[in-house]
């Protein structure tokens, strides 16, 4: 996973009927060529102001392996 870089974000910006602005921000999934939304945080270094997040089903195979002895 990459944690050296910045976690990539999707920003959709729409307008109403009435003129205000909405903004819908999500955040992708940070294994490598996985286009899918981060659902589960993995970590946080503060110092460094970066974050590690998955999406759901890497998050499952992550746990399965710390399961396992």
């Amino acid at each position: 996973m990459a944690y050296h870089r910045g976690m990539p974000r999707v920003t959709l910006r729409a307008e109403s009927r009435d003129g205000k602005e909405h903004t819908l921000t999500e955040y992708i999934c940070d294994w490598p060529d996985c286009p899918n939304v981060a659902e589960h945080v993995l970590g946080v270094v503060r110092e460094l102001r970066t974050t590690a997040a998955v999406c759901a089903p890497h998050a499952r195979m992550l746990a399965e392996r710390a399961r396992k002895p």
